[in-house]
């Protein structure tokens, strides 16, 4: 690549991207799609690991960056107590990192892991009978 010698990179076709980003996500660091490909396999990148509920993503520019889940806004079940939370903590925890507060993100992680590990306050959507505002409350107790 002209101008970054040290860059190395693949062009690979979506249909088979698609199988790798499943079979071997380890071997993927950075991945430039165009729109369309991005969000369809952001989705099946969050599903590999346990859903949209649980996928934070981030969006880094130049000068300013943002964080937010991965998912839309779910209107069907806007209300209802039942969304998992777990993405939108992560995504707070993305921004705590990019602020340079690393041991309080790393804090944040830590218990959302163990909530999750715990499994006593989990969402529907991750096989619980939690609600949002449990699941909050079990990540809230872990911080400490």
């Amino acid at each position: 690549m002209a101008g970054y010698p040290d860059l190395a990179y693949e062009e690979f076709i979506v249909d088979d991207f698609a199988r790798r980003l499943v079979a071997a996500p380890h071997e993927l660091d950075v991945v430039l799609l165009p729109n369309l490909y991005g969000d369809i396999l952001s989705d099946e990148a969050a599903a590999t690991v346990g859903g949209l509920g649980v996928a934070p993503s981030g969006c880094y520019g130049d000068e300013f960056a943002y964080f937010e889940p991965v998912h839309g806004t779910a209107p069907d079940i806007a209300g209802l107590n039942i969304v998992n939370p777990t993405a939108t903590i992560l995504s707070a925890a993305m921004l705590l990192e990019h602020l340079g507060l690393t041991d309080e993100a790393s804090r944040l992680e830590r218990a959302v892991d163990t909530a999750l590990a715990d499994g006593d306050r989990l969402t529907p959507d991750l096989g619980g009978s939690g609600t949002t505002r449990s699941f909050v409350q079990a990540v809230l107790s872990r911080l400490g």
